[in-house]
């Protein structure tokens, strides 16, 4: 590659050159980071309630040399051959991976993925344009986190993703155990007593619930950057999520009944069959149904989407959740200005929350110094719910609205300017804050 190639020449060389052993496309989020020339770091823990949660690791560019070790800890794939593990045990990081010992100059910043997502977002774009390496190259020590139930978090000490029981979870648990489990593990590895934190779309829902139900973990984060934040969503427009509204209960019964507890999980097969589809179909067709369904959800009308990114893109997305994470937005969605927590029937409520309807999320409790980014033409985040949020939050210090009217949902991750238009900001909030 040469600097001279255009955004759209430099995707194509890498998606489209038919070489199997750097097929982007079928790629783990490490294989990644190492092939666009920066080293990768896998790390677990091990939730309060027994998931075992998968994050990657960016801790600096590979130009700075620092002195590695290796480590002969191997990770079962299942419960059943997993040793007895305290959720406390001294962090590990697996056979294949490098463990290096940081610089205390590099603070470290934790990124979490949107529903149906995975750490992969945020290194798609490749170096100089995707987030994780803005922010690492910025001197940052990035961590990639992926909660419970996505392709990389889909180990429990008790049960197998085929269990039911494995999937009772929604965004409520992420915050709640996840979240937090995350923070710690990062602060104990690196010795820092705070971090910075990037939430997009469900990472932000995420960092709210953590923040109002754990208030203690307000000071172990630093800034807190809240990128298509989604908690209120009394005005969304999104086409596909106004049927999910209506269809929410037909989900329900599909898990009751058909024992359907995960949903998009993300499957090889079916990844590498869409990637040779597009690339070999009559580009208008494939690419104009692929981009319709993105924007179905995110927003029409935006150009920052290179459509020979979208093999990458369905090669890691979708990366599965469970039927109770959509079910709960869609409650949510029904509760015209709410934001609250589960909603399991009058019945079950009184004995869980000792009211009939569920109780509201207190956002008075984020005390963390909070930075919204939001645009226009975010079908999920309509600015009037973003105004509602900046309100509730005490210490929202700035509402920063993308200086480019068609910017959607999905630009966030994947926009060709991206790191014009958002990263760079972001760097410049991290570092004043």
């Amino acid at each position: 590659m040469t600097a001279s190639l255009s955004f759209s020449e430099i995707i194509r060389n890498r998606i489209m050159t038919g070489g199997l052993d750097h097929d982007e496309v079928h790629m783990t989020t490490p294989e990644l980071i190492r092939l666009h020339g920066y080293p990768a770091e896998v790390h677990h823990t091990w939730t309060e309630d027994g998931y075992r949660l998968e994050m990657h690791r960016v801790p600096r560019p590979l130009s700075e040399r620092i002195p590695i070790t290796t480590t002969e800890t191997q990770y079962p794939s299942s419960p059943e051959q997993q040793p007895e593990t305290n959720v406390n045990d001294p962090p590990t990081v697996g056979i294949e991976e490098l463990t290096t010992l940081q610089p205390k100059d590099r603070p470290p910043v934790l990124i979490l993925h949107g529903l149906l997502s995975s750490s992969a977002d945020f290194v798609l774009l490749g170096p100089q344009k995707a987030l994780a390496y803005a922010l690492c190259d910025s001197g940052y020590d990035v961590w990639l986190g992926n909660s419970r139930g996505n392709t990389y978090s889909q180990v429990h000490k008790e049960y197998t993703v085929k269990d039911r029981r494995f999937w009772d979870f929604s965004w409520n648990e992420m915050g709640y155990y996840d979240l937090p489990s995350m923070i710690d593990y990062i602060l104990e590895t690196t010795g820092h007593t705070s971090l910075y934190y990037v939430g997009y779309s469900q990472g932000t829902t995420i960092f709210y619930v953590m923040a109002s139900e754990r208030p203690e973990y307000n000071a172990k984060v630093r800034a807190m950057i809240s990128l298509a934040p989604i908690a209120f969503l009394s005005n969304h427009r999104s086409p596909l999520l106004k049927c999910v509204v209506h269809l929410y209960t037909l989900m329900e019964w599909g898990s009751a009944y058909c024992n359907i507890h995960q949903w998009f999980p993300r499957n090889k097969l079916q990844a590498r069959a869409l990637g040779t589809l597009i690339r070999n179909a009559p580009g208008t067709l494939t690419q104009g149904v692929c981009t319709s369904w993105l924007y179905l959800i995110a927003g029409f009308g935006s150009n920052q989407l290179d459509s020979s990114m979208l093999p990458l893109i369905f090669g890691h997305f979708p990366a599965g959740s469970s039927y109770k994470q959509i079910v709960h937005y869609g409650q949510n969605m029904k509760s015209v200005g709410y934001f609250r927590k589960f909603d399991y029937g009058k019945e079950e409520n009184l004995k869980l929350y000792g009211s009939a309807v569920p109780p509201k999320y207190n956002l008075g409790k984020v005390k963390v110094p909070v930075t919204i980014f939001y645009s226009e033409n975010d079908f999920m985040t309509d600015p009037r719910d973003v105004a509602t949020l900046a309100e509730k939050l005490p210490n929202c210090i700035e509402k920063y609205k993308i200086p480019y009217p068609k910017f959607n949902h999905i630009d966030y991750l994947w926009g060709m300017d991206a790191r014009t238009l958002v990263y760079n900001y972001i760097i410049k909030i991290l570092k004043r804050s």
